[in-house]
């Protein structure tokens, strides 16, 4: 959305509007503007009239005292700021963000003290915003805004599966004690057979005889006779230990629900992926920059979530404001002859940084993209894994900028080749 300034030939620094939202009320700060009728601090109601109402005013206040532009500084707040920022960026505001906790410590620094109030947010805000400490609220194109909602609903099922899994094993484990098939068996056509016929419980199972149990399953599934033999001997030792009855049936219907759980957030996550995926295309007909899924290396998934995190490459200058963006900046420490060590800063959008750990796992793996490279870092340098991790991943970040920057067919040759070595060999 293309905003629009204040045309007048008054003053080129941009008036500040600093606002700390919340649920019910915005508490605004602007500094006496001509015959302005804004106080020091005030509040309007978080709804829709009185924000368009007030920004309105205010509006019209800069302008006729000249200022060429005004800028909406606030804090993020999850979900209570998007209706302020919607109407400010459809007035033509500069809208801003600051880091939640530089505002706190300037708080401290203004008024000595870790007190905290509606008065005092503000001032802070309008503080931090005065250096300069603010953040581009970016108005991301529809494909994208389509892709990061989806790309939560993908994520909160994973959470989902891994949580329902959790249930099915504890259920699992009180109702079939000496169960010990894998969790892949588990969860196979085979483990869904055996939850369909029996419901896990071993109290059912060995009522039947091996020829009626491989029968049953048999037409739900492709499990072997052997299984089966595991399968009933294990129930067997699980009967002798676990009481049969009303016990058993609450244990059995614990499972019963958790494994619906599982199957729902399963068929939820699918729906998740099927939507991104869809979204990644659109995208990239948009844009045919964008990488395409390349076996081994990044699948159309993993692309698809990385760039909802993302959005467009064109927003960023250099492949490190995407490291900053993710908080995958190196901050280092020292003070004399004292050095610390140097970490990253984990100060931007986590589910970046979530989503790069998942596309690195596979590539880390001996004989994958970057195994030697983390192998050399784990066994040579001696790094601990998880920040050999973190290294694999700033890495896998510059793979990708360039990759679109270059627009062309993915080469492995250039993923540990500088541009000018490259340029030469070519």
């Amino acid at each position: 959305m293309k905003r629009t300034g204040f045309s007048s030939p008054g003053a080129t620094a941009p008036l500040l509007v600093s606002c700390d939202v919340g649920m019910q009320h915005v508490h605004m700060m602007c500094r006496a503007v001509g015959d302005s009728p804004f106080p020091r601090v005030y509040s309007v109601d978080n709804r829709t009239e009185p924000i368009r109402r007030e920004l309105t005013a205010l509006r019209e206040v800069a302008h006729a005292a000249g200022y060429v532009e005004v800028r909406l500084v606030l804090e993020p707040t999850g979900i209570y700021h998007h209706l302020l920022v919607q109407i400010a960026h459809e007035l033509g505001f500069d809208v801003r963000f600051v880091n939640a906790e530089d505002v706190v410590k300037m708080r401290q620094v203004i008024f000595g003290d870790f007190g905290k109030t509606d008065d005092r947010d503000p001032q802070a805000i309008n503080a931090v915003a005065t250096h300069g400490r603010t953040i581009v609220v970016r108005e991301l194109p529809a494909t994208f805004r389509l892709m990061r909602g989806w790309g939560k609903i993908y994520q909160d099922a994973e959470d989902e599966l891994v949580a329902a899994k959790g249930r099915i094993h504890r259920a699992l484990k009180l109702l079939f004690p000496d169960f010990a098939f894998s969790t892949d068996f588990l969860y196979s056509a085979s483990g869904e057979a055996i939850m369909d016929c029996y419901g896990w419980n071993p109290h059912r199972i060995v009522r039947d005889s091996p020829g009626r149990i491989l029968d049953r399953l048999r037409k739900r599934s492709r499990i072997l006779r052997r299984s089966v033999e595991r399968l009933l001997e294990q129930a067997r030792a699980s009967v002798t230990s676990t009481p049969a009855g009303s016990l058993a049936e609450l244990a059995e219907q614990q499972l019963a629900l958790a494994w619906e759980e599982l199957q729902r957030h399963d068929e939820r996550r699918a729906r998740a992926r099927e939507k991104l995926e869809t979204l990644y295309l659109e995208a990239r007909e948009a844009d045919p920059r964008m990488p395409e899924p390349v076996k081994g290396v990044v699948s159309l998934i993993g692309l698809a979530r990385l760039f909802a995190e993302v959005g467009p490459l064109d927003d960023f200058e250099s492949w490190r404001q995407i490291l900053r963006y993710g908080g995958l900046n190196l901050c280092e420490r020292k003070s004399g002859q004292y050095t610390g060590q140097t970490k990253i800063s984990r100060k931007g959008r986590p589910q970046l940084r979530r989503i790069l750990n998942e596309l690195v796992l596979p590539l880390v793996r001996r004989g994958a993209l970057y195994g030697d490279y983390y192998h050399h870092k784990t066994t040579v340098e001696k790094m601990e894994g998880t920040k050999a991790m973190t290294a694999v991943a700033r890495k896998v970040v510059k793979m990708i900028w360039g990759w679109t920057r270059s627009n062309a067919a993915f080469d492995p040759a250039r993923v540990f080749t500088c541009r000018a070595q490259y340029a030469k060999a070519a």
